[in-house]
């Protein structure tokens, strides 16, 4: 009995996922652009689920801030402030140009060849993956910690998190992702030289790349609608 209990929320679970990661997919390839409506009636018939699984499934989105919930009546997807992200890419770039500075005042090394060990792969070793967003995010967080600020970690982190849903269109792409393996390991490469002003060159280019390609994303969603 217990096994076929487990068995049973394990399906669950991967049904759910399986509506998680299609529905997510088709926001950032703006099949779904923003305000674009979504019901659980209609995804459970499109998938042939019970509500159970679609509901979950509406829930983790909606965490993600890619959905935007309406109580008792749909989920829409969610739109975007440009303002907002334009305001919250100059702040980032501000702050990662600090931590470049701080970090060639201190050893870190072994931090920096930590994250180098990942982010050196070879680019033909890439492909489209939105999971990488968390790793992207991790590479800029842990040179925040490597900084040794106190106060310049939990800002980045807080800029990051309201980005987190945006940025996710990074990865979508191919050439993108393989573009964001070098450009973090040439970060790095400047930042075990001990070059902070190479370092925040570069971070300075690699932020501003991803905000074109995240907003040309965004405003081709913005005129399908």
């Amino acid at each position: 009995m217990q096994s076929t209990l487990s068995n049973a929320s394990d399906a669950s679970a991967t049904r759910t996922q399986q509506v998680v990661d299609d529905v997510r997919m088709e926001i950032l390839r703006n099949v779904l652009p923003p305000g674009t409506r979504i019901t659980e009636e209609g995804l459970a018939e499109r998938y042939g689920l019970s509500r159970t699984p679609v509901r979950e499934a509406l829930r983790m989105l909606t965490r993600e801030s890619l959905l935007l919930h309406v109580p008792r009546a749909y989920y829409e997807v969610a739109s975007v402030n440009l303002d907002e992200m334009d305001d919250l890419y100059v702040m980032r770039v501000a702050l990662e140009e600090r931590i470049a500075e701080r970090i060639t005042r201190r050893d870190a090394s072994r931090e920096l060849r930590e994250l180098l060990d990942f982010w050196a792969t070879p680019a033909g070793a890439t492909s489209a993956n939105v999971q990488l967003v968390f790793a992207d995010e991790h590479f800029h967080e842990s040179l925040a910690v490597a900084s040794g600020s106190s106060v310049l970690t939990p800002m980045l982190r807080n800029i990051n998190n309201r980005l987190h849903a945006l940025r996710m269109r990074d990865f979508i792409n191919p050439d993108r992702v393989a573009r964001t393996y070098e450009q973090h390991a040439a970060i790095l490469r400047a930042l075990l030289r001990n070059d902070g002003r190479l370092a925040a060159a570069l971070l300075r280019a690699h932020i501003w790349q991803s905000y074109d390609f995240v907003c040309a994303s965004m405003l081709r969603g913005e005129g399908e609608r």
